[in-house]
């Protein structure tokens, strides 16, 4: 388990963790293909869920948010075997309109010890101004959950859980598997990859466009909101993706004033309207970032936990603090299988409150 941490002593604290399932479903459920390596046993079933208990007490987290949920009525049984009372899924998986056994898209959930104020889905951007290139009947590819949880010392936070669209450009071979002249068939794979490829970028980026305006929702009625985005984003930290989710790139002019041309008493906005990536926010030891990703030996970063200045440890009219991020990544090394445990280390970030 790798950790950065900022300590703060005789504080109450909240802990907050992103939690990648892999292939959250039942015996019976396949995911991608049918086939008897793509669902689980009874008796796998059991150990996945024995696993994932096991994870949750180590965590110890108060909410966490899970990605790749398909069987959700599952897993909250299972949270409220674990001390999660609290539980609320998004939207619904998609099955092969061709096979209903296989599924092609998972859901979010939220679990928490603390009882929600609000949550539900978030559908649409019928809400949000948007003037970007954003569609006004955009969706995102996996419905996230938004809730907001009174906690104390803190106030009332609002808290998203998302699984952006996921890299790679799918071909569906039933487009390519008629044609039976070579040189159209590979003409015709290339096209459908480049198509595919465009369209997976373009979606990642949108939804990091729409979860900032989400953030900026909230933040353009108060500062200092206490927001946070539990997430498997699907880019690493450098990555454009998360440059647009975050506004964390480097700003060389505002219009023909530069950068650093900013009246004082306004400078402090610079801060307001970025949003904050967990693990640079807090000192640490490490030599390298751990991979919250591992998959057939390569290893990446995916999965974040991203907040608001109003929780950032350097804002002096914080609600919270962001005093520690932990990455539980043992089961890459010493875990069972991929299937029983995740491809995904879970992330778990621990604020504390001003007045706790």
């Amino acid at each position: 388990m790798a950790f950065a941490v900022l300590r703060e002593a005789g504080i109450a604290d909240f802990r907050f963790a992103t939690f990648n399932l892999y292939h959250f479903a039942e015996p019976g459920i396949f995911w991608h293909e049918r086939d008897p390596k793509s669902t689980y046993t009874p008796e796998q079933w059991q150990a996945k869920q024995a696993w994932i208990a096991g994870m949750l007490a180590q965590m110890n987290a108060d909410v966490v948010g899970f990605q790749e949920v398909v069987s959700s009525e599952a897993l909250k049984a299972l949270v409220a075997a674990a001390g999660y009372p609290h539980f609320s899924n998004a939207g619904a998986p998609i099955f092969d309109d061709q096979d209903p056994a296989i599924y092609v898209n998972a859901t979010v959930s939220i679990a928490s010890r603390h009882p929600f104020a609000q949550v539900g889905d978030l559908i649409g951007v019928a809400d949000i101004d948007v003037d970007t290139v954003v569609d006004p009947g955009f969706r995102f590819s996996r419905t996230p959950v938004a809730a907001r949880i009174d906690l104390p010392g803190i106030g009332g936070m609002d808290i998203y859980v998302c699984h952006l669209k996921s890299q790679g450009a799918f071909v569906d071979p039933r487009d390519v598997d008629p044609i039976t002249d070579w040189a159209a068939k590979i003409k015709t794979y290339y096209s459908l990859r480049n198509a595919a490829g465009v369209d997976q970028v373009a979606k990642r980026a949108a939804e990091a466009g729409v979860v900032y305006r989400l953030f900026r929702r909230a933040i353009d009625r108060d500062n200092d909101a206490p927001v946070l985005l539990l997430g498997d984003l699907n880019e690493g930290p450098d990555s454009h993706t998360i440059g647009i989710l975050t506004q964390g790139e480097r700003v060389f002019s505002w219009g023909s004033i530069p950068g650093n041309g900013i009246p004082p008493e306004f400078a402090f906005l610079k801060h307001v309207y970025k949003l904050y990536d967990t693990w640079p926010l807090v000192p640490t030891q490490l030599q390298g970032r751990p991979i919250t990703h591992s998959s057939s030996g390569h290893g990446s970063i995916l999965d974040y936990a991203i907040v608001s200045n109003g929780l950032n440890p350097n804002n002096p009219r914080r609600r919270g603090t962001v005093t520690k991020v932990e990455i539980f990544d043992d089961h890459f090394r010493d875990g069972p299988p991929k299937g029983i445990a995740s491809d995904h280390a879970p992330v778990i970030v621990t604020v504390v409150g001003r007045d706790a």
